[in-house]
């Protein structure tokens, strides 16, 4: 899935000649704690100003463009919003200006958006089981796992991937699968020695793979 197939186009960035206070009452009636800055006659980007500094400089006559942030993160409408992902979590951003090659302003990519096309986009809501393999990473290969599954007449729907760490050195996989009963596959799982946590696939375990799939946020790893 590419950028420019969630950009959001309906909010409005803020002009060159706005105010700390005009910019201040758009992000309370947006909802944003940042928002982009474009001059109103090229559509060119200028910079970024965020909530904090609106209101800082509120009470004041300051223009936005005294308090905008100029090394301001922007994307392009063709990069992969995996991609987009890292550097959200890197720059710990709610939106991020979209642009094209001559820095006009194409719109601006949401944080929640995101968050909710990638749970759709990897089939995480979708009805099924959850199973979890801790591996270690001499033994790491997907491509075993599929075929295993597979073999029992399982189907993958969905795959995270969460990597080794100083705190625990395996990498995490967790599988959606179609079967509401995956019995089977971790039977078989474990007759090939791998380590697998099994979850039924009531409400209360579709409540923890959404919870799994917020935590893929912060460590996505594809």
């Amino acid at each position: 899935m590419l950028v420019r197939e969630v950009i959001n186009t309906h909010i409005k960035p803020l002009r060159a000649i706005d105010t700390a206070r005009e910019a201040l009452a758009a992000m309370v009636e947006s909802g944003q704690v940042e928002l982009p800055v474009v001059d109103q006659t090229t559509n060119r980007f200028i910079g970024m100003v965020t909530r904090a500094s609106a209101e800082k400089h509120h009470v004041t006559v300051d223009s936005v463009l005294t308090i905008r942030e100029e090394q301001s993160v922007v994307i392009g409408p063709d990069q992969h919003v995996f991609d987009i992902v890292r550097l959200l979590e890197k720059h710990n951003l709610s939106v991020v200006p979209v642009l094209d090659n001559g820095r006009n302003y194409l719109g601006v990519l949401e944080r929640s958006v995101l968050h909710d096309r990638i749970i759709r986009l990897m089939n995480f809501t979708e009805f099924g089981s959850l199973i979890t393999i801790h591996f270690e990473e001499r033994d790491f290969t997907l491509s075993k796992l599929v075929r295993i599954i597979e073999a029992e007449g399982g189907l993958i729907l969905g795959v995270s991937v969460e990597s080794p760490h100083s705190g625990h050195p395996f990498y995490v996989i967790s599988i959606k699968l179609n079967l509401t009963d995956p019995s089977r596959i971790v039977a078989s799982l474990k007759r090939h020695e791998y380590i697998v946590d099994q979850h039924s696939s009531d409400d209360k375990e579709d409540r923890r793979y959404e919870q799994r799939a917020d935590e893929l946020m912060h460590y996505l790893n594809i």
